[in-house]
């Protein structure tokens, strides 16, 4: 699939149904690991909390279906850490959010792809 702007700069991570191990994060935080529903990444000019680019999930929804946001808890982040999303089904957001519903903070939807942008404004780098 090809992205829009900004989004054409997406390196995938994590296919869809690949597991990540967290083993290395800590005993105690409840996410040891996820398998991603869909697909996994970061894009470049926009950075998050972590101090990484921005990590985004890619849905196969070709009808430009959800584009939203999952906040999760970090031990090393004391306000968690954004993650954005775009193109994802009803059941695709649903299995994002159920993969990480351990760690979840918060989570939104927006209705355009420009509030989209909006929402994404406070974490560009260029």
């Amino acid at each position: 699939m090809k992205l829009e702007p900004p989004f054409d700069s997406f390196k995938l991570e994590k296919h869809a149904g690949e597991y990540k191990d967290f083993g290395g994060v800590g005993n105690d935080y409840p996410l040891k690991g996820v398998t991603y529903p869909v697909d996994y990444g970061e894009i470049e000019g926009y950075v998050t909390e972590d101090g990484a680019n921005l990590d985004l999930f890619v849905g196969a929804s070709s009808n430009n279906d959800h584009y939203g946001y999952i906040r999760v808890s970090r031990p090393d982040l004391s306000d968690g850490e954004h993650k954005f999303y775009i193109h994802l089904t009803d059941d695709e957001e649903a299995a994002v959010l159920r993969e990480f519903s351990s760690v979840l903070i918060e989570h939104g939807r927006f209705d355009t792809f420009d509030a989209l942008l909006t929402a994404m404004e406070p974490f560009r780098s260029t």
